[in-house]
């Protein structure tokens, strides 16, 4: 009896000392809890000709156009077909890949699957050398486009594109 009161007392006591410093009152000589603000990261969107940095990698986004080539072997038969092309340049120590290295997202927010077209690069570069990329994406609809860069391996935020192809 004596060890369960003295668990009650104690249990009390903590869920008092817990209530009155989580308390909001600055009237009675508490302490003010002051929440947060947390800004929202407003996205810096780069356009064809820029160069962005991601990492120890550069990206230049050269063209992105809409393009007739269809490949008679593709999986899959997409309405359009856009042609995107980079140059990368490798700052690092290591090998790079490329052709891996984007994401594209189509007018309706949805993620493209990338579609062979002639001169489709899927390759790596050496430390300290630079390289002109090709890739084909396959999409049903045209308009507004984002396209996200950044190393396959790599925590880095991507550096986002918004082009219009029509």
């Amino acid at each position: 009896m004596k060890k369960s009161l003295i668990a009650l007392m104690g249990t009390v006591a903590a869920i008092s000392l817990f209530a009155t410093a989580c308390s909001d009152s600055s009237s009675n000589g508490g302490t003010k809890v002051e929440k947060s603000t947390k800004k929202k990261d407003t996205v810096k969107y780069y356009k064809v000709g820029e160069t962005v940095k991601v990492g120890d990698v550069e990206y230049t986004l050269k063209s992105v156009q809409k393009t007739d080539e269809r490949n008679e072997f593709a999986d899959t038969k997409p309405t359009n077909v856009i042609k995107v092309v980079y140059h990368v340049k490798n700052d690092g120590k290591q090998d790079l890949a490329i052709g891996t290295d984007l994401d594209v997202y189509g007018p309706d927010n949805t993620k493209l699957k990338a579609y062979p077209v002639n001169d489709q690069t899927l390759d790596s570069i050496a430390a300290g050398k630079e390289a002109d990329v090709t890739t084909g994406f396959g999409t049903d609809k045209l308009g507004d486009f984002e396209l996200q860069f950044k190393p396959l391996v790599s925590f880095k935020k991507a550096a986002k594109f918004k082009v219009n192809v029509q």
